[in-house]
């Protein structure tokens, strides 16, 4: 087992979003959302090697389905699974989508990620994201379980978010988490992928000491 402060969680979880076939921006919403659910002492490494790995089966919404929300707040059919992170984002950059009633999400891909990023400091308000085997609150201060327990590492479910001001927080949040030695090489296989080896060029353009090192 090894032992990470949170802002390791958050920059490993970066670089493997990445990695994993993100854009750098959806990259740091990951390394974000990781930091928070390692906040809350949710199973976010297990979450992020699931997201790395099942990354490219997942599909972003599409305009037709963001139209749905905004007018409608829910879907009646969908055969794709939604990319949870994709989906997160698009949501905190529309809050229109998000405000004033209960809204469905069908077939979402480890909505796990859908509580990791929206617990961002650009949400307004607070939420309860719920699905069939778990559920949690989510405002500007992180992450909290409803209740004990929970599936938080469902491969695809139906997705509830409503609107609600979560439970005071009576304990402090730890600063360090602890990870499985076998799930951390997984991650860094992934994370790896974003270190480029320096070429002969690079390193005669400055990239490196070079092929002269004068010190």
């Amino acid at each position: 087992m090894t032992e990470l402060s949170l802002n390791e969680v958050e920059s490993l979880a970066a670089k493997v979003g990445r990695g994993a076939g993100f854009s750098w921006g959806l990259a740091e919403e990951i390394g974000r959302g990781a930091r928070r659910l390692a906040q809350g002492g949710f199973p976010w490494a297990d979450a992020l090697l699931a997201l790395a790995e099942k990354a490219e089966a997942m599909q972003a919404p599409s305009p037709a389905q963001a139209e749905q929300w905004r007018v409608h707040r829910s879907e009646t059919d969908s055969t794709t699974t939604l990319c949870p992170v994709r989906t997160a984002a698009l949501l905190i950059d529309d809050p229109a989508i998000l405000q004033a009633a209960l809204m469905h999400l069908r077939n979402v891909g480890l909505p796990i990620w859908i509580v990791g990023v929206l617990a961002a400091p650009s949400a307004a308000g607070g939420f309860e994201v719920a699905w069939p085997t778990a559920s949690a609150w989510v405002d500007r201060q992180g992450v909290m379980p409803k209740a004990p327990g929970g599936a938080w590492l469902t491969p695809a479910a139906d997705v509830t978010i409503s609107p609600g001001a979560a439970p005071s927080r009576e304990t402090r949040p730890p600063r360090r988490t602890i990870v499985d030695d076998v799930v951390l090489t997984a991650l860094g296989s992934f994370a790896a992928r974003v270190n480029v080896p320096a070429s002969e060029s690079s390193r005669a353009m400055g990239a490196g000491g070079g092929s002269v090192d004068e010190e």
